[in-house]
């Protein structure tokens, strides 16, 4: 079973560059305490991501729903932030950025109810197109920090 979520995995990380040429990449540009929430929260839920592949590997219905559940319900804007770091993030955020996260957290609720039915094929769906919604947010908006994400250039031959 676990070769088939790879192979998922991995075609649809192969079509993002394709799928979603038509999204800018700039790096967001947010105060150094902002950034470090936003990097505080992406950091949470890269654990949460790598917890939910050992519990959807190993059918540990409780952690995946656990872990999809509190993904779902880590949104930076309902963290306890300032008046002005609210403010910086409402209007900081590309409205793409923002309907990525919107989708991202989505998804996660569908992973959540997919372990709550037990339902490894559709649990796997789900969690394969969390990861690519990562991927994408990453590849548009991210991409000093991720530089993997930039376009190839073959190298120059010296024939």
């Amino acid at each position: 079973m676990r070769k088939p979520l790879f192979a998922t995995v991995a075609a649809l990380l192969l079509t993002l560059p394709a799928a979603h040429a038509e999204q800018p990449a700039a790096d967001l540009h947010l105060s150094p305490p902002v950034r470090g929430l936003l990097q505080q929260e992406m950091r949470e839920v890269a654990r949460g991501t790598q917890t939910l592949a050992v519990a959807l590997a190993t059918a540990d219905w409780k952690t995946l729903h656990d872990t999809a559940a509190m993904i779902r319900s880590s949104y930076i804007m309902n963290k306890q932030l300032t008046a002005a770091q609210k403010h910086e993030l409402e209007h900081a955020l590309p409205a793409g950025f923002k309907q990525l996260d919107a989708e991202f957290h989505a998804r996660a609720e569908k992973l959540a109810l997919a372990a709550e039915a037990r339902d490894h094929e559709l649990a796997a769906f789900h969690y394969s197109r969390l990861v690519e919604s990562c991927a994408v947010c990453h590849s548009g908006y991210a991409r000093s920090r991720f530089p993997g994400f930039a376009p190839f250039t073959p190298p120059a031959h010296g024939h």
